[in-house]
């Protein structure tokens, strides 16, 4: 007889050798989530005889939640909580904090979701597919990591705290070309979205009513945007009518106009749900589109009323450009244009015409001191002159929210502190002619996909979908003309749509396939995970 004896040796008759190696890696899955929090736990509390239980709480649970991101394969739950904690609690807890740990948090999410893709990646055998448009991605990569190499780099924490700037949401190109690969979830994308501008909005229309003490009292954070910080060179954010200081709401950000920023770019978005959606559906986006429009309406933004204007243009545009039936899309530019009434009607009530102060000067190009009293029209005329000076930037670091990690060098040219301003500004700045030339030929390159290629995808409610997506990134790319939109929250948002865009409108046979294929499977977006 040869047979082993099942408590011996060998396996077990009918267990499969898969099932044994699947348990083997749940196994020490659910010891390495129990080990690490305990492990960091016991470090805290020898290094701190009486630690405060809060804080030992909140890093043991950002730890396991840190686990699960990376070990999870359920990336629309995952990417679901990274967009959430970006648009809703990211700002909070930095301003509650205002420590740069607070900062550095977003960077912990998107390293674990982007590192467990990448692992998952290399362990499997399934062939790996390099989305359209990744030639400009890493180019942009590649120079920015070079970039540290620029003798007017100061050192290793500038490079550092430059690659944060100009590479924390390049991952994002990779998400949107693995999570929007059917039509059900470009509606959940876009409801998420609006539940963010809602949430923004209604936080924004409270902090308007607000004096700056009372807004001080929020936190550390709050009382600088109030009142400014002399060790960061901070201004406050405030706006004077008829003598009596009003604060610039952040909303749910960690600067002034953030909730605007996300009104604006989620505008469009809601508008393809409104005219794709059936009648029954359009109350709950009614909704969400209030919420945008409030949010847009209470920033004390003139660039965030631009940029919602550009978007709704830009969705109007696209729409007859792609040969979608005007109808549903006039409708929904009807009810939108009912909203804002609505919405502007009931703040002037409440608040009286102040409220919208700052946007009655559309037409002024002067923006407050935000960084040293440079206007937005002025640092884009500077691009001539970097060219020749600074062909290849002058360092990593050396402007917008990274200008003080790493020293507080303030690098001068012509006797004028150098700063960074508008987006492609900036770009200029860290990484000179070739870093401005691959993100405008990435944009450009995404913007001329969906012009020329839209009207191919046959599917007319997927179609729409990707005109609000669109409209959107042509909005954002405008604001990119007076505000740093590559280094804050948004700039996840620049490079998530050239991913969505490079999957349904860089690939022949997705633009070809019927109608009835547009809703795919979640499977392949495990297989398919991106180089």
């Amino acid at each position: 007889m040869n047979t082993t004896h099942p408590q011996l040796g060998g396996r077990r008759p009918g267990t499969h050798p898969a099932v044994l190696g699947r348990r083997a890696h749940d196994l020490l899955t659910v010891t390495a989530i129990a080990l690490v929090p305990l492990v960091l736990g016991l470090a805290i509390t020898v290094s701190y005889p009486k630690p405060n239980p809060i804080l030992v709480a909140g890093v043991v649970v950002g730890v396991i939640g840190v686990m699960v991101l990376l070990l999870s394969r359920r990336y629309t739950i995952t990417l679901t909580l990274l967009a959430l904690y970006l648009g809703v609690f990211d700002g909070p807890i930095k301003l509650e904090a205002a420590t740069q740990i607070a900062s550095g948090l977003r960077d912990i999410l998107i390293l674990a979701i982007g590192l467990g893709m990448v692992l998952r990646m290399v362990v499997s055998s399934e062939r790996v597919t390099v989305p359209p448009l990744s030639r400009w991605v890493l180019a942009f990569v590649a120079f920015v990591l070079v970039e540290a190499l620029n003798p007017r780099t100061h050192g290793l924490l500038k490079s550092l705290g430059g690659y944060r700037q100009q590479l924390e949401w390049v991952p994002f190109f990779f998400f949107g070309y693995v999570i929007l690969r059917d039509k059900r979830r470009f509606r959940q994308f876009f409801i998420i979205l609006g539940v963010i501008a809602l949430a923004n909005g209604v936080v924004g229309a409270v902090q308007a009513r607000l004096s700056p003490h009372q807004f001080a009292t929020w936190g550390p954070g709050y009382r600088e945007l109030a009142f400014g910080g002399n060790h960061n060179g901070i201004s406050g954010r405030t706006y004077s009518v008829e003598g009596q200081a009003r604060i610039r709401p952040p909303a749910l950000g960690s600067d002034s106009g953030f909730g605007g920023g996300i009104g604006a770019l989620t505008l469009p978005c809601l508008l393809a749900l409104l005219a794709a959606s059936p009648l029954r559906r359009r109350w709950p986006i009614l909704i969400l589109c209030i919420g945008a429009v409030l949010a847009i309406a209470t920033a004390a933004s003139r660039t965030s009323v631009v940029v919602g204007v550009v978007g709704v243009v830009a969705f109007a545009a696209l729409s007859l450009t792609s040969g979608l039936r005007l109808s549903r899309p006039l409708i929904g530019l009807m009810a939108t244009g009912a909203v804002v009434f609505a919405v502007g009607s009931a703040l002037i009530a409440a608040e009286g015409n102040g409220i919208f102060h700052r946007q009655e000067t559309l037409t002024s190009v002067q923006r407050a001191s935000e960084t040293g009293g440079n206007s937005k029209t002025q640092t884009l005329s500077e691009i001539p002159n970097d060219l020749i000076h600074g062909p290849f930037g002058y360092g990593l670091g050396i402007a917008g929210s990274v200008s003080g990690f790493g020293g507080r060098q303030h690098p001068e040219f012509e006797g004028q502190r150098i700063t960074g301003g508008s987006a492609f500004s900036l770009l200029m700045k860290e990484l000179g002619f070739p870093g401005l030339l691959i993100w405008v030929g990435l944009s450009i390159n995404t913007i001329l996909l969906g012009v020329t290629q839209l009207r191919r995808i046959r599917d007319p409610e997927l179609r729409t979908y990707l005109v609000g997506l669109l409209a959107a990134f042509i909005a954002l790319t405008v604001d990119g003309l007076s505000g740093p939109t590559l280094a804050v929250t948004i700039g996840a948002f620049l490079w998530f749509v050239p991913g969505v865009i490079a999957y349904w409108l860089g690939s022949p046979e997705r633009l070809t396939a019927p109608a009835g294929g547009a809703e795919r499977p979640a499977a392949p977006i495990r297989t398919a995970v991106p180089a």
